[in-house]
């Protein structure tokens, strides 16, 4: 369906509004917010059937001493149990979509068993869009997770400032 702009050009400021409110404040950022942005194999992402890149949400989960980059959990919305560990599968979080309407379609999975390291110029400058953020209970959840589990070392979570 062709979507026309009308005379005072109401569709092109709306999504111009739209589009400036979910510009990434790198200064403003803070743990649990949900950001969209292309991660490459650079970033540590297995590509599949020949992508430079893929569109992930990510949850911001701490910060580099140096305060260059994020540390970030990825969402993924499907996770066949079958291909997996048990490990792998005790370190995955459902999201409900009735938390995340805006968001999501359908429930989906935090991936608490890798963190990402991504700089704050790549989500900026990759035009990584602010979503939204975490429940209050499903952060609280997510970080006491982090740091009492042994999947990742103490240095680790020194490193993001999640301990």
């Amino acid at each position: 369906m062709l979507i026309m702009d009308d005379k005072a050009g109401t569709l092109s400021k709306l999504k111009a509004i739209i589009a400036d409110k979910e510009k990434v404040d790198m200064s403003s950022i803070k743990v649990g917010d949900i950001i969209y942005v292309p991660l490459d194999e650079e970033d540590g992402l297995t590509l599949k059937k020949g992508y430079k890149d893929r569109l992930k949400y990510i949850v911001i989960i701490g910060f580099t001493p140096e305060g260059v980059a994020v540390g970030a959990l990825l969402i993924n919305s499907e996770i066949d149990p079958s291909n997996h560990s048990k490990e792998f599968l005790d370190c995955q979080y459902q999201l409900q979509v009735r938390n995340y309407r805006a968001i999501l379609d359908y429930d989906s999975w935090l991936d608490c068993s890798d963190i990402f390291e991504i700089s704050k110029l790549k989500i900026k400058d990759k035009d990584g869009k602010m979503k939204g953020c975490l429940i209050d209970e499903d952060r609280e959840r997510i970080m006491e997770f982090l740091k009492e589990t042994d999947v990742f070392d103490n240095a680790t979570k020194k490193h993001y400032g999640i301990i």
